[in-house]
C-alpha cells in the first residue's frame, strides 16, 4: 500500500514549547504508512538537527518573515517584503493602520486581521497531499486554509482560545474549514467549544506525546548548572516574556532574599532584546540580581531540569506548558500559577503546588515549598508512582488521518 502524503506546516524549530511537542510527535510517527514533509516558515532553530531522518524539511519560497515578526519588527518586515515590490500596499495597509490609532483596545484583533490580509498575498505553495496539519497554532492555520492543497487539513491549539481574548469573527470561519481541531487540555477543549460551539463537533482533545524514555536519556547527556551555588534552585523553561511571569519571579526573589532564603531562579530561555534588558532591570531594581540567572537557550534543557530543587511556571497564562509535563516526568518539585489547565497538569494539586497568579501568590507557593520539605517529599512520591508516557494518543491524530 502507498505511503499518505502528509504535510505539517510550521514556523522554525527554535527551542520552545512547541516545538518540542513536535519532536516527540515526529518521533512516534509510523513512517511505514506516512511520508512527512514539515515547511517550516524559517528552516533554523537549535532543535533543527533532532528531527527525525524520514521528515523532509522544505523552507517558505519568500516571506518567512512574516511568521516571525513581533510587534518591533512587523512595520519594517511588511515594509520590505510587501510595500517596497508594489507601493499600492500602503492604501491597503492605511485602514488598519487607522483602525489600530482610534481603537487601541481592538489593536491586537486588527493586527491579526493585518497579518491575514499580508499572508494572503503569499503564493500558494505547490504540491497535493492527502492531509496537512498546522501543527505551530492560528497562524500555520490560517495559511494551511489558504495555501495548501490537502485532502483533510487539522488544526493544533496549544493555547487558551479564551484568554487573551481573540476575535472570533476572523478564527470561526478558518476553524469550520478544517476537518479537525486538535485540542491538548480537557480545559482548552471545554474553553474553546464554549467560545465557539459551531465547531466543538470537530475537536479532538490530545495530550501532547511525552516519551519517559527519551527525557530521561537526554537528561544524563545534557549541560547543566555551572556555578557553585549550595542553596535553592529554581528553574523555568520559557520565553522571557510579559506572559511568563519572570515579574512575578523576581518580586517574590526580593522578599525571600531580605527574609534570609538561600535561593536563585534561573531561566532557560530567549527572548527580545528589549524583554531581556527590562527583566535584568528590574531585577537590578529588586536588588536581587545575584538571584536572578539569565542561562540563554540550549539544544537539551534536561540535564538542567533534572538538577533543579523546583521547576516553576508563574505564568499570567498558558495553554498545557510542556516543560512542566517533562518536570512531571523527573520527578521535580513542581509550582505552577493557576492558569487554565494548571488543576489537570498537576491533578487538582497532587502533583505539585498551583499558587494564585501573580507576584504574592508565587512568593506564598515558594515560601510554602521552602519551608516544608515534606510536602516536597510527598509530591515527589506521588510522582514516581505515576506513568506519563502516552504515545498511544496518537491513535487520535491516525483515526482523524484516516476517517
Amino acid at each position: 500500500m502507498a505511503k499518505k502524503k502528509l504535510l505539517v506546516v510550521g514556523i522554525t524549530m527554535n527551542c520552545a514549547g512547541t516545538e518540542k511537542s513536535f519532536l516527540s510527535f515526529a518521533d512516534s510517527i509510523d513512517y511505514d504508512k506516512y511520508e512527512v514533509d514539515l515547511l517550516l516558515a524559517k528552516k533554523e532553530g537549535l532543535f533543527l538537527d533532532l528531527l527525525p531522518p524520514q521528515i523532509r524539511v522544505i523552507e517558505m519560497d519568500a516571506y518567512g518573515d512574516l511568521f516571525t515578526l513581533t510587534g518591533r519588527s512587523a512595520a519594517a518586515v511588511i515594509r520590505e517584503n510587501f510595500c517596497k515590490k508594489n507601493p499600492l500596499v500602503y492604501f491597503e495597509l492605511l485602514p488598519y493602520v487607522i483602525k489600530m490609532i482610534l481603537f487601541p483596545k481592538q489593536k491586537s484583533f486588527t493586527a491579526m486581521r493585518l497579518w491575514v490580509k499580508m499572508m494572503q498575498k503569499m503564493e500558494v505553495f505547490q504540491g497535493a497531499y492527502d492531509a496537512a496539519i498546522a501543527y505551530w497554532g492560528d497562524k500555520t492555520m490560517f495559511y494551511m486554509i489558504d495555501k495548501v492543497n490537502a485532502s483533510k487539513k487539522i488544526a493544533w491549539l496549544h493555547f487558551d482560545y479564551a484568554f487573551p481574548p481573540r476575535d472570533d469573527a476572523l478564527y470561526e470561519p478558518y476553524f469550520k474549514q478544517c476537518d479537525g481541531v486538535v485540542t491538548v487540555s480537557e480545559s482548552i477543549d471545554k474553553s474553546l467549544k464554549e467560545k465557539l460551539p459551531s465547531i466543538a463537533d470537530r475537536c479532538v482533545m490530545m495530550e501532547n506525546i511525552q516519551n519517559p524514555r527519551l527525557i530521561r536519556s537526554l537528561a544524563e547527556q545534557g549541560d547543566t548548572f555551572q556555578d557553585d551555588f549550595t542553596g535553592t534552585r529554581v528553574l523555568t523553561i520559557g520565553r522571557i516574556s510579559e506572559q511568563k511571569g519572570y515579574d512575578f519571579a523576581v518580586e517574590a526573589l526580593s522578599r525571600l532574599k531580605k527574609e534570609g532564603y538561600p535561593i536563585r531562579w534561573y531561566i532557560l530561555g530567549g527572548g527580545e532584546e528589549r524583554d531581556v534588558a527590562a527583566l535584568k532591570q528590574l531585577a537590578a531594581d529588586k536588588e536581587v540580581s545575584d538571584c536572578l540567572v539569565l542561562l540563554g537557550v540550549t539544544q537539551n534543557p534536561y540535564g538542567y531540569l533534572k538538577d533543579c530543587d523546583i521547576y516553576a511556571q508563574p505564568s499570567r497564562h498558558e495553554g498545557k506548558p510542556i516543560s512542566v509535563e517533562e518536570a512531571k516526568i523527573l520527578g521535580k518539585t513542581i509550582l505552577i500559577s493557576s492558569y487554565l489547565s494548571a488543576a489537570e497538569q498537576l491533578d487538582k494539586g497532587e502533583l505539585g503546588l498551583i499558587c494564585e497568579i501573580g507576584s504574592e501568590g508565587t512568593y506564598q507557593g515558594l515560601k510554602t515549598l521552602l519551608d516544608h520539605p515534606e510536602i516536597c517529599a510527598q509530591y515527589q512520591a506521588e510522582l514516581m508512582k505515576r506513568d506519563f508516557g502516552n504515545v498511544h494518543e496518537m491513535n487520535k491524530i491516525y483515526k482523524l488521518l484516516e476517517s
